[in-house]
């Protein structure tokens, strides 16, 4: 198949795909009070008491705005969406008493877990600043200057760099890390950094604070330097609180996710330092993944240790990650074999992911392509972002 066509059907697949996603999630899980089913089983029967979690609520709110700020879904629609979403999140999720945003809450609407993880408040802060750029709210702003200040307040370590992870809801440090919230293996993790340093690009776009723009650069040096391992090219995922690594896995999602995460931030900079920097670190970490972490059906794995495969699971959301981090290496080089690679990982999500008799995508499949009824279509993890941003960036890089 030539680049040209290629392309074209990446265009025209992911263009379609993600329409198919935002009709699901507007005809089945959202709701016209603005808020949302917190389960929808893999069949599609709806969990209407399940909790609800603050990273589906900030993702919807992402989602929806987003398919209005890139121009891939601008309709009343999704506007009307993407406003309940922002109530939403600031009505339901905020703590008035200790500030920043809950866990969980239940459909009563009271929090079941009150914790302030910084992950949580990374991505409440995401959907906040692309709301922003929606909507020109003054409010969202705000919210989301709050919420960059409770970070930095709250979880920066100022002796050795970079963030905590978790807190009580008085914002007191947690020695014990809670497995009940996010897998700890440490005080410090790759997936809090990663998702804070999207957050921040994000909202420097919308609000240019020097400060700002001096965290950023400070958190994109340290993840190139001190997460990013320079010798195989994965992520680090768990540190001690001075940056001695205590996991030896690598997360082949994270780290296709991350090449080209770490790039747009050095781009929203405008440092061209940077710039180069990202843009030759990105291809290597693509080809440590197309090496060492996509199977011979083009599925992306789970998690490695070494040439060992520990995990081979294919979950939904690093195939997303690998058809755009393969799109970005295509554009950094001009190699076609990234573009055959972003093809053959789409190839996999079209035949094994995609549920053309309940809508969305599977949460995952086993290494040989078995899905499990188990696993939710919806859940305080399975949600809209992933899969339909990967459809939004590749209809804006390619179209």
């Amino acid at each position: 198949m030539t680049t040209a066509a290629t392309t074209q059907e990446l265009l025209r697949a992911m263009r379609e795909e993600g329409h198919r996603i935002l009709d699901y999630w507007r005809e089945h899980v959202i709701l016209p009070e603005g808020g949302f089913h917190g389960r929808v089983d893999s069949d599609g029967t709806v969990h209407p008491d399940a909790d609800r979690g603050v990273i589906l609520a900030a993702r919807i709110l992402w989602t929806y705005s987003r398919a209005v700020t890139s121009g891939f879904a601008d309709t009343p629609e999704n506007r009307k969406i993407a406003h309940g979403a922002f109530e939403f999140l600031r009505d339901h999720f905020w703590d008035p008493s200790y500030l920043g945003f809950y866990w969980l809450i239940d459909v009563a609407d009271k929090p079941t877990m009150d914790y302030k993880h910084i992950y949580g408040q990374a991505f409440a802060l995401y959907g906040l600043a692309e709301y922003t750029a929606m909507s020109a709210s003054t409010q969202a702003l705000k919210l989301a200057q709050l919420t960059y200040t409770l970070i930095e307040r709250h979880a920066a370590d100022r002796v050795h760099g970079g963030y905590f992870e978790a807190f009580s809801r008085e914002w007191k440090l947690q020695e014990a890390y809670r497995k009940d919230i996010v897998n700890h293996g440490g005080p410090k993790s790759m997936n809090t950094h990663l998702h804070v340093l999207e957050a921040y690009s994000r909202l420097y776009q919308v609000w240019p604070s020097p400060e700002l723009k001096e965290r950023l650069l400070s958190l994109l040096q340290l993840m190139r330097t001190r997460i990013v391992d320079n010798e195989t090219f994965h992520f680090n995922l768990f540190f001690d609180m001075d940056w001695r690594v205590v996991s030896d896995e690598a997360s082949y999602g994270h780290d296709i996710e991350g090449s080209w995460l770490m790039l747009e931030a050095a781009e929203i900079l405008n440092d061209a330092d940077e710039v180069t920097k990202c843009r030759t670190l990105a291809l290597q970490m693509v080809d440590a993944t197309l090496a060492e972490g996509v199977d011979a059906d083009y599925g992306v794995l789970n998690e490695g240790r070494g040439k060992e495969i520990v995990d081979g699971n294919k979950h939904w959301w690093p195939q997303a990650e690998g058809v755009v981090g393969c799109v970005n290496a295509y554009q950094i080089s001009h190699e076609e074999k990234y573009l055959r690679a972003a093809r053959d990982i789409w190839s996999f999500i079209d035949a094994k992911l995609i549920d053309r008799q309940h809508g969305e995508w599977l949460s995952k499949v086993s290494r040989d392509g078995v899905p499990n009824a188990a696993d939710a279509k919806v859940d305080p993890w399975k949600c809209p972002y992933h899969n339909t941003r990967a459809c939004m960036e590749i209809v804006h890089r390619l179209g």
